[in-house]
């Protein structure tokens, strides 16, 4: 069996889900382990990789998935935040006007 390494850069939000599924001729519970937060993991390869969010799809005999949002270090000035919550405030005011709600 493979075992996931991590480690945590910053404290971790961790949830965690059984989802009932079937997939092929197969019912199985698949156990959904979600972290969110800055954290190292090892992937398969041996490689260690800066993450902000993973996680892990057991199924079982069927196997394990790992997903990762690998994390990237981009500095974002005051005027691009302040341009891109611009843009969300107009979405956000057009989609209600189009659905009434203004």
């Amino acid at each position: 069996m493979w075992e996931l390494n991590i480690e945590p850069v910053e404290e971790l939000v961790v949830t965690a889900r059984i989802l009932h599924e079937k997939i092929g001729r197969h019912e199985v519970d698949t156990v959904m382990t979600r972290r969110r937060g800055l954290h190292w993991l090892t992937e398969l390869s041996g490689k260690r990789v800066l993450v902000d969010e993973s996680a892990t799809m057991d199924a079982g005999e069927l196997g394990t998935t790992l997903c990762f949002t690998p994390h990237k270090d981009i500095a974002v000035s005051a005027q691009e935040r302040a341009a891109n919550r611009e843009m969300i405030k107009k979405a956000a005011v057009k989609a209600m006007l189009d659905q009434g709600i203004w």
